[in-house]
């Protein structure tokens, strides 16, 4: 039941990230409309900004192709904008389909590749695991005061621009997602299919132990993930917000 209930945590952060993601967007074109009313000008800035995350999930997916010997038939970087198209392509990496599993894998690559990133950016560099720590022993008082000693990490903000940048560029687009759901009825069917064979039931109970420790991790660091996009995103809506009523004043007193 432990292990349930931390899996559903994990699927709210999930979930609660994808959309800090779009917000966060949103917030950053909103800004550069304002800023530079040009779209090519916003699209090239929102690129830059995001750099990072874009070359990671871009490459995730050309080395799992090659890893999986798919042929690779274009490799592309750079904000673009198709013909009658209302979407901005930031990068693309052009695959032969290698069928459902391994195309999903390919799919999937970007988020697999950025989650590792968080991991060792929030648990190898930041600390992460002191907060929970602090939480555990002093709840909020000792969350907070862990928290304020956090900055002093050597690079701490260059490491929270690459978690930023990274946690808004890993999730799958939906080119990456469409063989999803073939892969997701084979895995579903497997799983049912050991259940009813009882196979879950030889499984010791440290295996049991080690996976709801390991989903523990993964849940803390999308979880400081969360808390730095809600920040960030908070920051970049007042300044968009300030930005679109200074506008309107401006029109206004023409």
């Amino acid at each position: 039941m432990a292990l349930l209930s931390q899996f559903l945590i994990f699927v709210i952060l999930l979930a609660l990230l994808i959309e800090l993601g779009r917000w966060v967007t949103r917030q950053v074109q909103t800004i550069g409309w304002l800023l530079t009313g040009d779209q090519n000008a916003t699209m090239v800035g929102y690129y830059l900004l995001m750099f990072p995350g874009i070359v990671l999930h871009e490459a995730s997916h050309y080395f799992t192709a090659k890893l999986l010997g798919i042929k690779v038939t274009d490799f592309r970087l750079g904000p673009r904008r198709h013909k009658n198209a209302k979407t901005i392509e930031l990068g693309s990496v052009t695959v032969h389909s290698g069928g459902t599993i391994r195309d999903s894998l390919i799919g999937v690559a970007p988020f697999v590749a950025g989650t590792l990133v968080l991991l060792a950016v929030s648990y190898l560099v930041l600390d992460v695991n002191a907060l929970g720590a602090a939480w555990d022993a002093q709840g909020w008082q000792g969350f907070i005061a862990s928290a304020r000693a956090m900055p002093k990490t050597p690079d701490f903000w260059l490491w929270l621009y690459v978690i930023f940048a990274v946690s808004n560029a890993m999730m799958p687009s939906e080119s990456d997602r469409r063989p999803w759901l073939m892969a997701g009825l084979y895995v579903a069917g497997v799983l049912v299919l050991a259940w009813l064979l009882g196979a879950f039931s030889f499984l010791s109970p440290a295996l049991w132990d080690n996976a709801l420790g390991a989903l523990q991790v993964l849940t803390l660091a999308f979880l400081f993930t969360v808390i730095l996009n809600v920040i960030v995103g908070s920051a970049l809506w007042l300044v968009a917000t300030a930005l679109l009523k200074l506008g309107q004043a401006q029109n206004q007193g023409r």
